[in-house]
């Protein structure tokens, strides 16, 4: 999609009418960033907005009814009722973000493989360098483990959490 014959540059010479323009982001150390970004926003944006408009459907409307009665602005029950009753979906969904980029291994390394200069590079990426380019498999599973023990914490981070949010529903 983004290498020099794909879509986005013969999009982008369909509307400039430049028929030699060359995409060359992928090359760049400073904006290779911005397509991997748009392709992960792509891709996870779906499932958080599925997450928090199940959760936002769960919030009682005779609540939000109450304190426009009580004469509070939109403002003030957006930040009052609205968002204190969704700080577990927006914890968990950052921790699932966080995790997401732990296993990416995938799309960026179909993207840029590293990336120029490595700058595009993550712990997957540079556990699969390690170990399978460069034949360091010591270092390769040093870096799996170091994984491993980042995503039980993950996992204990969001246990917690799930547990500080059903008390605070109790």
């Amino acid at each position: 999609m983004f290498s020099p014959i794909g879509v986005v540059p013969r999009i982008i010479q369909s509307i400039t009418n430049n028929p030699d323009y060359s995409m060359t982001i992928m090359n760049s150390k400073q904006l290779a960033m911005i397509p991997i970004g748009f392709v992960l926003l792509w891709v996870y944006t779906g499932t958080y907005l599925i997450i928090f408009l199940a959760n936002l459907q769960n919030i009682d409307p005779n609540i939000i009814e109450a304190a426009q009665i009580d004469g509070a602005a939109d403002g003030q029950i957006f930040i009052k009722i609205i968002v204190p009753q969704l700080y577990g979906v927006i914890v968990l969904t950052s921790i699932l973000a966080i995790s997401g980029s732990l296993r990416s291994f995938d799309l960026l390394f179909a993207m840029t493989g590293g990336g120029p200069a490595y700058y595009t590079n993550l712990l997957a990426i540079y556990m699969y360098q390690k170990a399978f380019v460069f034949y360091d498999y010591g270092v390769g599973s040093a870096v799996s483990t170091v994984m491993v023990i980042l995503s039980i914490v993950l996992v204990i981070l969001v246990r917690f959490v799930r547990r500080k949010v059903e008390a605070m529903e109790a």
